[in-house]
């Protein structure tokens, strides 16, 4: 055999062995623990890191809604009617699947697509007023 081909029976240094074996345990740490935590939202991203690719946050002032809001958390899911009161009353759905980003007393915060705002803004300049339906989880 060739000497540059043949292996010597050589000890590997000690260094290099602990260096080998805390590396490894650096890499399998950091693994385990991005499959373990789950994904938290940075406390300084923007809302508009936080969107959907294609889609728009959209406030819904309360004064478009004509029925209370239902106790919503952030990620629930709503579907939107308009509806028209009075003498000749009218309903219609106009939004589906609108996620809600946050809720309070003055209004909603919606993540909206491009069809949906358009909808939603279409509804409320024509003078309807809206009715958030919470859709259930089951």
């Amino acid at each position: 055999m060739l000497p540059a081909v043949t292996l010597s029976g050589r000890r590997v240094p000690l260094r290099r062995a602990l260096l080998g074996v805390g590396s490894a345990l650096l890499t399998i740490s950091s693994i385990a623990s991005v499959a373990v935590v789950p994904e938290e939202v940075d406390a300084t991203a923007s809302l508009a890191d936080t969107l959907r690719p294609s889609s728009w946050a959209m406030t819904l002032p309360a004064a478009w809604l004509a029925a209370p809001v239902p106790r919503l958390r952030a990620g629930d899911q709503l579907d939107i009617l308009l509806v028209r009161p009075g003498e000749r009353a009218y309903a219609a759905p106009v939004a589906y699947g609108v996620s809600v980003v946050s809720s309070d007393e003055s209004g909603l915060v919606l993540e909206v697509d491009e069809a949906d705002a358009i909808a939603i803004g279409s509804a409320r300049g024509a003078g309807f007023l809206l009715v958030p339906l919470l859709r259930s989880t089951r």
